[in-house]
């Protein structure tokens, strides 16, 4: 054989395309989601609580997997068995992940939002105390820190199950290796985000990737409006009561809990049984109780649509009744809501919408806003695809009452509680969007039909103005930032650690995050 016909049928390096398949997307989401809730029975409970709440989980995730090995006629419903992903595809995707993670803040190697001043004394204190995090008030070195704080002691409670993994990382390797794992972690997690969005597609796309992380409402519009009438405002924050955080926002203020709650909304619309629907509300309660919120009407849907396909009640209740929907469920109910109402405090100002407005009609125009820029546009766009899906019905329904009632100053309940139908309808959405743009690449296109798929790719560009801002805006100032040639307050330096309060005009969010524990159930019980 001569050398020309020997490297004709030399094997490429790469593969041309290769088969994901839905059941290896849910086992490696579920051990995803799984692990870093495992660490923290290991790492923060009790021996026996460890054990047991551990072996709790455990078994469940086993079983879960092994059904959803073994049940291929009903594992999903609105996800492909299997795609064919190139390559490219997964270079693309992990490339930008990457860039746009750090970007985001993730890390805290650029420039930051101020939510990042608390992530980064989070991670920091969780590489260096001992689980479960307990301060001494003692080690505090600001003065004005000391003379508010006084004697005594007091405890991490947050939602910190997200950051569990990379500081195990960090235990061994030091803050910096923990740092570098949190944007792995996280890149592992939005590429598999993109996977489950891909399978529900039915095809891997380059441009679906783009628009999902381009999603956001029109704030844009509410926004100008302020700036023209001399209104205090901000990018996506118009009002300060009625607004949902885009896509990309979400990563750079709540990472945290948007990528495990992105995640597991995927696992529970694209299940084809409600087996396994208690396991992924009990995981999403461990990630974010606010998410859960919102879930929560997605898994009784699913229960219903479940209930109405059943010809007995019998053969519903085989299906409800399992370790999956009884054990987890529990176990994190107990565990973690002992961890956060450990904390009173930490829901800050709340009641019904209406007891924050001194003007009914402001009120109305504020919902009004909320409704049509937030989400209502981009609804009208998919609602004839979608009518018929009770999924559609039950997120649409969940953001329309979500705003009823305001927790916390900044209205928690609503900007994490809307996470998981708003992220269902920006998923819909994503799919129109990329069937539009297929549709204008495409020459033999009838006219109407491309001028239509170019004024939806153009409303895109109108939603992610917020997101083209930060884009642009963080890579410049953290080069100004580090070049010197002007001051500028790295926030991850603010705080530093609840150990060590830097700057004490932030005392305030000792009020979120560290709390006497002496009384609570979670540190007198649980805690190890």
């Amino acid at each position: 054989m001569n050398t020309v016909d020997s490297l004709k049928t030399e094997k490429p390096l790469l593969p041309k395309e290769f088969t994901v398949t839905y059941a290896g997307f849910f086992r490696a989401a579920l051990i995803y989601l799984s692990l870093p809730v495992l660490i923290f029975f290991l790492g923060y409970l009790k021996p026996l609580w460890a054990a047991i709440f551990g072996i709790g989980l455990i078994v469940p995730v086993t079983l879960c997997l092994l059904d959803n090995k073994k049940r291929k006629e009903d594992r999903c419903t609105l996800a492909a068995e299997s795609i064919s992903v190139k390559p490219s595809f997964v270079i693309f995707v992990s490339l930008a992940l990457l860039v746009l993670l750090v970007l985001s803040g993730i890390g805290e190697f650029v420039f930051t939002s101020e939510d990042h001043r608390v992530r980064y004394a989070i991670l920091n204190d969780l590489v260096h105390y001992k689980w479960p995090v307990v301060y001494d008030y003692s080690t505090q070195t600001n003065p004005a820190v000391i003379a508010q704080l006084g004697n005594g002691h007091g405890a991490l409670t947050y939602y910190l199950v997200f950051w569990m993994f990379p500081a195990l990382v960090g235990k061994m390797f030091g803050l910096l290796a923990a740092r570098i794992a949190l944007v792995i972690w996280s890149a592992i997690g939005m590429f598999l985000v993109t996977i489950g969005v891909s399978l529900m597609y039915k095809r891997a796309s380059k441009m679906l990737f783009v628009a999902l992380m381009l999603f956001a409402g029109f704030d844009v519009i509410p926004y100008a409006i302020n700036v023209i009438t001399g209104t205090a405002t901000t990018w996506e924050g118009w009002t300060s009561h009625l607004f949902i955080h885009g896509n990309y926002f979400q990563l750079m203020n709540v990472f945290n809990q948007s990528i495990p709650g992105w995640l597991i909304t995927i696992l529970l619309v694209t299940s084809g049984n409600v087996r396994s629907i208690g396991l992924l509300g009990g995981l999403m309660f461990c990630y974010s109780p606010w998410a859960t919120i919102g879930l929560l009407p997605l898994c009784i849907c699913k229960f219903v649509m479940s209930y109405r396909q059943k010809e007995t009640l019998k053969n519903f209740l085989k299906d409800f009744i399992t370790p999956m929907n009884l054990i987890v469920p529990i176990i994190c109910l107990i565990c973690f809501g002992a961890l956060y109402t450990s904390n009173p405090s930490a829901t800050g100002e709340n009641g019904l919408i209406w007891n924050f407005y001194d003007s009914p009609l402001k009120l109305i125009k504020d919902y009004l806003f909320y409704v049509i820029f937030e989400f209502g546009i981009w609804v009208l766009l998919i609602y004839k695809k979608h009518k018929k899906d009770p999924l559609f019905w039950t997120s649409l329904l969940t953001l329309l009452i979500l705003p009823v009632y305001k927790m916390t100053e900044a209205n928690d309940f609503l900007m994490r509680g809307s996470l998981a139908p708003m992220f269902l309808i920006s998923i819909y959405v994503v799919m129109h969007i990329t069937d539009c743009f297929e549709m204008c690449r495409d020459n033999s296109t009838p006219r109407r039909k491309a001028i239509e798929g170019r004024v939806v790719l153009a409303l895109l560009m109108v939603a992610s103005y917020t997101t083209f801002n930060h884009v642009l805006t963080i890579p410049l100032v953290t080069y100004r930032m580090y070049s010197g040639d002007e001051q500028y307050i790295d926030e991850k330096d603010s705080i530093g650690s609840f150990g060590d309060f830097h700057d004490e005009t932030l005392m305030w969010v000792f009020e979120l995050y560290v709390n006497d524990m002496e009384d609570s159930a979670f540190f007198k019980y649980f805690a190890g």
